[in-house]
């Protein structure tokens, strides 16, 4: 993955064959999961010169994933696909969006097919990231050496104190050596880069964009501003 810098306030991120976009605030808080997309589909469209069809889920921090395949083209709009925390696809010119506020998300590619990942705390503990990559490998092939991954901006250590359950529950997966924990504060994405490189995915192809939602004005968080929070889109296309 290489970062490409930021376009109308999106971090724009290439990877072979596609694109992943990491849009922080760029969208005012109080929007819908489907107006959310819509958004991922504008910008999605300005990167690829058309309009696209955008696929959604309704995120419960479950280890659910969802395949896309058809044998006909989408409209180009949004398309909830129900309850799941991760978005498959070999199809060219499908967007997958997922939504946050402090969890991470993640983008999986490699040989014709991407992934988007929602990584909340119990999602991750969940292995949801597992789960993505165990379904790349066994519908289309795809091992995890063969895949590069981008994890884009989540709370950061310094604002995630969190309780012995949690510790608990992350270090039931192997994350490696990865220094993820420090007494009561837990660095998501240090695991998740952890937990990638455990299940095969080379070091050297994994990208984490540096930054902490809570700490800057340039994305929503949940931890920062409660309940009223927005919700940041980060989408992938192939191609």
């Amino acid at each position: 993955m290489d970062r490409l810098g930021q376009r109308d306030g999106v971090e724009v991120v290439g990877f072979a064959g596609g694109v992943a976009l990491f849009a922080g605030a760029a969208t005012p808080a109080g929007l819908s999961a489907e107006a959310l997309a819509r958004a991922a589909g504008e910008h999605l469209a300005r990167v690829v010169g058309r309009s696209v069809p955008v696929l959604f889920a309704r995120q419960e921090h479950t280890r659910l994933t969802f395949t896309y395949s058809a044998p006909e083209p989408l409209q180009p709009e949004p398309h909830s696909v129900g309850v799941c925390d991760a978005l498959i696809t070999a199809e060219r010119g499908v967007g997958l969006c997922v939504r946050t506020a402090d969890c991470l998300p993640i983008v999986l590619a490699g040989d014709g097919a991407v992934a988007v990942v929602h990584g909340g705390w119990r999602g991750l503990a969940a292995d949801i990231i597992g789960a993505a990559l165990a379904r790349l490998r066994a519908e289309l092939g795809i091992e995890p050496h063969g895949i590069e991954a981008a994890i884009g901006v989540g709370v950061g250590p310094c604002h995630y104190r969190v309780g012995d359950e949690v510790v608990a529950a992350l270090a039931h997966h192997d994350a490696g050596e990865a220094g993820w924990r420090d007494g009561d504060r837990v660095d998501l994405a240090s695991w998740a880069r952890g937990r990638l490189a455990a299940l095969g995915v080379a070091e050297a192809r994994i990208l984490v964009l540096a930054g902490c939602t809570a700490c800057s004005a340039a994305y929503h968080s949940h931890r920062r501003d409660g309940p009223r929070a927005g919700r940041q889109w980060n989408a992938a296309i192939l191609l």
